[in-house]
C-alpha cells in the first residue's frame, strides 16, 4: 500500500464571528507524537478556551492510529468533523490542532462544526504531500552459483535495498528492504530459481 503524507508543517488563522481559530499542524508517526503536539500547542495557548484536535498517526487505513477531541466544546461539534476532513484527504502521518479564542458570539453546534472543520480545511489547503511506499524485509539465501544472478537482478530494482550481506560456507544471506510496490516483480524475477533460493519475511 502506497500513501500520502504532509511535507510541511502549516500555520494558519481566521476570525468568525470574534471568535479567533488558529489550525496548527504537525507531521506524527504515533499516538504519542500526536498527543506530545497537541500537548505543545495546548501548552503555547494557556488562555485560550479550547484546542481540539484530530489526528491519522500512521497510514490512514490503521484505525487504531486514529484520534480526535472536542475538548470541552459541545460533544460532536469539533473533534469528529475535524476528523473526517483530514480522513477524507487521504493523508496520514498527520495532526491538526485548532486553537478557538471565544470573542462572546456564540456559533450554535452548526457553526461550531463548521468553523473547525474549515480550519482543517485551510491547513490542508496550506500542506503539500509526498508519496509514501510501505516497505517490508526480507532474508534471501542463495547458493553460490546464483550470486551473480541475484546481483545482477538486484541491479534491476531501485525500490530494492540491500541492508547486509552474510557469507557462509553454502553461499550468501541477503538482507533486502523492498518497498511495496516492487515485492511481486521482484518475486517474479526470481521465480526460476525458487527451488534453489529460500526467502524469509523478517518482522
Amino acid at each position: 500500500m502506497s500513501y500520502f503524507r504532509p511535507k510541511n508543517e502549516t500555520e494558519i488563522s481566521q476570525t468568525i464571528k470574534k471568535s479567533l481559530f488558529i489550525g496548527q499542524s504537525s507531521i506524527v508517526t504515533s499516538p504519542a507524537d500526536a498527543i506530545a503536539f497537541m500537548q505543545q500547542i495546548k501548552s503555547e495557548h494557556k488562555s485560550a478556551n479550547h484546542s481540539c484536535h484530530c489526528f491519522i498517526a500512521g497510514t490512514p487505513r490503521e484505525s487504531s492510529l486514529w484520534g480526535y477531541s472536542d475538548d470541552g466544546e459541545p460533544k460532536g461539534t469539533a473533534g469528529i468533523p475535524m476528523f473526517n476532513v483530514i480522513k477524507h484527504s487521504g493523508l496520514g502521518n498527520i495532526c491538526i490542532v485548532v486553537t478557538r479564542y471565544f470573542g462572546g458570539i456564540k456559533l450554535g453546534t452548526g457553526g461550531i462544526a463548521r468553523a473547525y472543520s474549515s480550519s482543517v480545511n485551510l491547513v490542508l489547503n496550506d500542506t503539500d504531500s509526498e508519496l509514501v511506499h510501505l516497505t517490508c524485509r526480507k532474508t534471501l539465501s542463495v547458493p553460490f552459483h546464483l550470486t551473480g544472478m541475484i546481483e545482477h537482478q538486484l541491479k534491476k530494482f531501485s525500490r530494492v535495498y540491500v541492508i547486509e550481506r552474510v557469507w557462509f560456507d553454502k553461499g550468501l544471506d541477503l538482507i533486502l528492504e523492498l518497498e511495496e510496490p516492487s515485492v511481486a516483480d521482484f518475486l517474479a524475477a526470481l521465480s526460476p530459481y525458487q527451488h534453489e533460493l529460500s526467502i524469509a519475511a523478517l518482522s
